[in-house]
């Protein structure tokens, strides 16, 4: 259901080791994986995607061919005359793809940002629901 990247984590995670040990971080665009929970209920799949301190308007959700994907940007705005002495917060962009089976229906996919929390619902498709049949009686 949802594509890994074990590439991708673990750059993360060089990246975590270096600014733990005092190393100057890679420079260059850096893409990260936020991190998400996906839970499934009767109502459809639901994946919420954590993107503390992103501007809701730097949100992009596309759904195409059996993929959602999400991308987000958090620019760093150095200031002048300011002495940065820690900076462990990420910015930059943020990107995840979903492979989602056909159950759902991604031409009907619902979006909330609140709290630094992206929510999609994805809902069921209409054909996969239960269907009640009229048993007809001679």
């Amino acid at each position: 259901m949802m594509r890994f990247d074990p590439f991708r984590e673990l750059e993360e995670l060089q990246e975590r080791l270096a600014r733990a040990f005092g190393a100057t971080p890679q420079q260059g665009p850096r893409v990260y994986a936020p991190p998400v929970d996906v839970m499934e209920d009767e109502a459809g799949l639901h994946v919420l995607v954590y993107l503390p301190g992103v501007d809701p308007e730097k949100v992009e959700v596309v759904a195409e061919e059996g993929t959602l994907s999400v991308k987000a940007e958090r620019p760093f705005e150095k200031r002048e005359n300011v002495a940065y002495h820690r900076l462990e917060g990420p910015y930059g962009t943020f990107a995840r793809s979903f492979n989602v089976p056909s159950t759902f229906d991604l031409s009907r996919v619902q979006a909330r940002f609140r709290h630094g929390v992206l929510h999609l619902l994805v809902p069921r498709a209409e054909a996969t629901k239960p269907k009640r049949i009229q048993v007809q009686v001679e």
